[in-house]
């Protein structure tokens, strides 16, 4: 009875009310009604669901535990905190036991139904933790590349300075001196390198969080703190002096005065092999990285395929809540919301309003217990519960839904009528296989004849199909709430201003909604795939290139080390075309072994990456055969130059 309290989102009270404190205590007007502001929440407190208002749930009848009537609450999320040493099995246990209890004392309304519990945490990841698991698994590939990639340029370096290295250890440096020189050159390349990545860091998460709207928790907290650059600076000093230690040891192995005995001839000729294993590591991580960016790719364009049921084109939808004394009863309601309806659709431009309590990719909104009236028992594996939503007459011709079988609902169906039901594709697949629904008679606590079919919608996601869904007369289920469809012959958001004053005209407490066109709630639906598959292909795109920088080092280092000997056969009667087959050829075999090994990579990665795909398997032969052709063009691109280096060497180079 103390229901009529309010506590605010620290944000919003900055925002409304500058901050204020002196609020504390007075009124605020919301839809209708008065509640008192009594307090605001702190601004680091997050909550898993976040609000600009908290009100109390007032405890009553409905929420008796002995009430026999009622017992279903579906659509309340509820938090607790365990004890202290709980485990969650031992959570669980607890919960299962008190499920086991009701089903007995109350077997219609709780048989087979029971309690489980998860962690916050896993509630507030939902099914992004995989996703970004797997990107941080791409992030590490990328880091590899890289590594190999800075290997395999320090070898060559070292190998070119090994004249150098002679020299310093003839006039008595030694050998530990000269490592330490060289891992401390590494370490200035790894940390200048890593500085650089901070600033595109700090670039690339501002341009990240103000992208549109992506569902990913706490999105909006991502940034370069201190933790970051601790974290990227370490991480860089670490690779740099991981990967500098072989090109170090390299550089001034045994061997170390040879160039000086050997007058400076064939300083630098040692090591093709190693190079070469690196780039044939690179290609491999490359083509991981390609082909779940493919697979990504093809699976988003298969999400972009699936028929969603309805049209999108030229319709919008905003949501209303009716709150205050011209609203305390049902048939008030109802009688508010059809002249508001009516007004809106005679605005210049309104093809057809309706409203429903649950929009397309919305979920499933309230759950009811569903069983035929007459008709033979469910099999054992089928929920007896059903999707419900509430509709006006309308409704369905402003999103654009056929009825397929029987009639749609009209004003007819009001609330002192008897009580009917459509039911959507799906329903009818699972309650009525082989029948026809219309005419037959359900109970869904009143019994409520089918009087129709309908397309069916997709309620979550393109790649969950569509659940069973039956949807009520709003007039004999009334709501609080309702999600108004608006289908124009144009652009439907050139009606926003109209419809907006409109609403403030017929009630000036009304909330201002806002408004959403029915093809951006398709693009939502998929903005996570979408998100994913952006980055992913980023990260590809970067191992490409530095795969292909990798390539095109090793190959330019041949050619300069084996100049001689390309000069020799040029001399000898070696054509052009020979030259530049030799060093392609030679390419083509990096690229095959890096590719080869590459794709008993994907093979074993493969299970990993299939719970994010839709409709494309994760050895799909389309994607593979794009992967291969782009590496090898990658390749072949980035040693022609080389090649043509070579081709175009003076044979008088052999004599001089």
């Amino acid at each position: 009875g103390r229901g009529m309290v309010v506590v605010l989102d620290h944000g919003f009270w900055q925002r409304e009310l500058g901050g204020d404190r002196s609020v504390l205590g007075r009124g605020l007007s919301v839809g209708g009604n008065t509640y008192e502001l009594v307090g605001v929440l702190s601004p680091d407190d997050r909550l898993p669901d976040r609000m600009d208002m908290y009100v109390p749930l007032e405890y009553g009848q409905t929420f008796s535990a002995l009430a026999a009537e009622g017992r279903r609450g579906e659509y309340l999320r509820v938090l607790g905190r365990a004890a202290p040493g709980m485990t969650p099995t031992e959570v669980n246990a607890d919960l299962g036991s008190i499920g086991a209890r009701l089903q007995e004392v109350f077997p219609e309304t709780n048989e087979q139904l029971t309690f489980d519990a998860k962690p916050l945490r896993e509630v507030i990841l939902g099914d992004v933790r995989t996703p970004l698991l797997l990107l941080l698994g791409a992030v590490g590939f990328v880091l590899l590349v890289a590594c190999a990639n800075v290997a395999n340029l320090l070898l060559a370096r070292a190998s070119s300075r090994r004249g150098e290295m002679a020299v310093r250890a003839a006039l008595g440096a030694g050998r530990g001196r000269l490592v330490r020189q060289l891992l401390t050159e590494s370490a200035v390349l790894g940390l200048a390198g890593g500085g650089f990545g901070l600033a595109l860091a700090w670039w690339g998460t501002r341009v990240l969080v103000a992208a549109p709207a992506v569902e990913i928790p706490r999105l909006d907290e991502v940034g370069v703190d201190a933790t970051v650059v601790l974290f990227t600076l370490g991480l860089a000093l670490l690779t740099a002096l991981t990967f500098g230690v072989l090109p170090a040891l390299q550089a001034t192995g045994s061997r170390l005065t040879a160039p000086l005995r050997e007058g400076g001839r064939g300083a630098g000729g040692g090591g093709y092999r190693m190079r070469s294993g690196l780039v044939v590591v690179e290609m491999a991580l490359a083509v991981v990285l390609l082909t779940g960016a493919g697979l990504l790719v093809r699976s988003f364009i298969e999400l972009t395929r699936v028929d969603p049921g309805f049209e999108a084109e030229h319709a919008m939808a905003f949501r209303l809540t009716f709150q205050g004394d011209e609203y305390e009863t049902g048939q008030l309601i109802r009688d508010r919301a059809a002249q508001l309806h009516d007004r809106i659709a005679a605005l210049p431009g309104v093809r057809s309003v309706g409203a429903t309590t649950t929009l397309p990719f919305g979920g499933l909104g309230s759950l009811l217990s569903f069983s035929r009236v007459d008709g033979p028992p469910p099999p054992p594996n089928v929920n007896m519960e059903i999707a419900i939503a509430s509709i006006t007459p309308d409704y369905f011709t402003s999103l654009g839904v056929p009825i397929v079988a029987g009639r749609g609902l009209t004003d007819g169906d009001h609330a002192e009528a008897p009580p009917v039901v459509l039911l959507n594709e799906a329903a009818a697949r699972r309650w009525f296989p082989g029948e026809d629904p219309v005419g037959q008679r359900v109970n869904m606590g009143p019994e409520r004849e089918v009087v129709g079919i309908v397309a069916d919608v997709l309620q979550r996601d393109p790649g969950q199909a569509a659940a069973p869904q039956a949807f009520l007369p709003y007039a004999q289920r009334t709501t609080r709430s309702l999600r108004t469809v608006v289908r124009t012959g144009g652009d439907p958001l050139s009606l926003v201003p109209a419809i907006r004053a409109t609403l403030q005209a017929f009630d000036p407490n009304l909330p201002v909604p806002e408004f959403t066109p029915l093809g951006r709630i398709v693009d939502i639906s998929v903005a996570r795939p979408r998100f994913y598959t952006g980055l992913l292909t980023l990260f590809a795109a970067v191992a490409l290139a530095l795969a292909a920088t990798g390539v095109f080092g090793v190959m330019s280092y041949t050619v300069a080390q084996r100049s001689q000997e390309i000069s020799l056969r040029l001399a000898l009667g070696a054509r052009t075309g020979d030259v530049l087959r030799l060093i392609v050829g030679r390419t083509l075999l990096l690229a095959a072994g890096g590719i080869l090994g590459g794709m008993v990579l994907v093979m074993a990665l493969g299970r990993v990456i299939e719970s994010q795909l839709f409709g494309v398997s994760p050895l799909d032969p389309v994607t593979i055969g794009a992967v291969v052709l782009v590496l090898t063009g990658s390749a072949v691109s980035a040693s022609y130059v080389p090649a043509r280096r070579a081709a175009a060497m003076d044979p008088g180079m052999a004599l001089r």
